[in-house]
């Protein structure tokens, strides 16, 4: 997995992520585009960009009146990638024009001491796996974090800052919504940098506006507190912990009120989401409370279910990721957590080691 560190403004962040990631983020956007170009029956790229582009000038200035650091950043990744504008938006907002949705397991549960100890796999559909890269970022303003996110794009979908505060996401259905506010990918880039804290988080949550498809965000930190959070268009909702004292989620709806208010969720990652589901529970019933059993339900190839996916339904376990808030640390698995080597960061100690926080 490629990794690499951004210093600065939003601009000068989104410019280093721009170079650093070039090859990896072109190898998606190139076909990407030639896709849109299919679908809107366009006779190359360049006109296809042409015809969308009312749409995806008016869903840029939505995001840029709740986020301008986030249209700032992903200005600077466009001159980084050496895209003009135009294009790079187009690809970035492919997800809306041909559908690209995060599909994912998430588990958190407390050690034998209540220490909070939280999981997530990332599943991709084959062309897009290899895409994720593991950035660490020093931001001029804002909370120093690591993060992993697709190539050239602000899509943060797990990480972990100098507080100890750690997310991780799956992607589940929300409202269209022709208002300001944020596609759901693009919202999650706004938590590490902002909040220290489970509550903290929670509370930042609940004033964003989304305006596309929507997540559940499990979420623990240094203080030992944990907690389980869906959220798209149509409101958001705490999810309780159940009796078995621990947060587990696929890519469906498990709030009654909120489900009502929402799309369905499409197929195949409906099926898909339901056997992971079952299975976990099933997993659940001796797996042990530790970072031990945690691995080993991430990398669980259960045939009626599996965590750890490598073609089913076309999905793809692009990593998985382990985090310990209390310790500041987390483990990830850049490929199949069933068969990569693990790697480490110690992120107390590696953002004790750099210079303070401003901002």
């Amino acid at each position: 997995m490629l990794a690499f560190e951004t210093r600065g403004d939003a601009y000068a962040r989104g410019r280093q992520q721009g170079e650093a990631a070039r090859a990896l983020t072109l190898a998606w956007i190139e076909p990407h585009l030639r896709d849109l170009a299919g679908r809107v029956r366009a006779a190359s790229a360049g006109e296809a960009i042409r015809r969308v582009e009312p749409e995806i000038s008016r869903w840029r200035r939505q995001a840029a009146a709740v986020y301008p650091e986030g249209e700032a950043e992903c200005c600077g990744i466009a001159a980084g990638l050496g895209l003009d504008e135009p294009t790079y938006f187009t690809a970035l907002f492919s997800m809306r024009l041909v559908g690209v949705f995060a599909q994912c397991t998430t588990l958190g549960f407390r050690d034998a001491q209540g220490r909070p100890l939280l999981g997530k796999t990332d599943d991709l559909f084959l062309p897009e796996l290899g895409k994720n890269v593991l950035e660490t970022t020093y931001p001029d303003s804002g909370y120093r974090h690591v993060h992993l996110h697709f190539a050239g794009s602000v899509w943060t979908v797990a990480g972990m800052n100098e507080h100890g505060l750690a997310m991780g996401m799956n992607g589940i259905p929300g409202p269209a919504r022709e208002q300001d506010g944020l596609p759901s990918l693009t919202a999650l880039h706004t938590i590490l940098p902002a909040c220290a804290t489970v509550a903290e988080a929670i509370a930042h949550l609940r004033e964003l506006p989304l305006n596309f498809y929507g997540f559940s965000l499990l979420l623990g930190d240094a203080g030992g507190n944990m907690a389980l959070v869906e959220k798209n268009g149509a409101g958001t909702v705490v999810l309780p912990e159940p009796p078995g004292g621990f947060c587990l989620h696929t890519n469906h709806i498990l709030d009654a009120g909120l489900a009502a208010q929402s799309p369905p969720q499409r197929e195949p990652i409906h099926t898909n989401g339901v056997r992971r589901y079952r299975n976990a529970l099933r997993l659940l019933e001796t797996l042990p409370r530790t970072e031990e059993g945690l691995r080993a339900f991430l990398a669980d190839r259960s045939p009626d279910g599996a965590i750890c996916q490598q073609g089913e339904e076309g999905l793809h376990t692009d990593f998985g990721v382990l985090f310990a808030p209390v310790e500041k640390r987390f483990v990830y698995w850049p490929g199949y957590p069933a068969s990569a080597e693990p790697e480490t960061i110690e992120v107390g100690r590696l953002f004790v080691e750099s210079s303070p926080t401003r901002g």
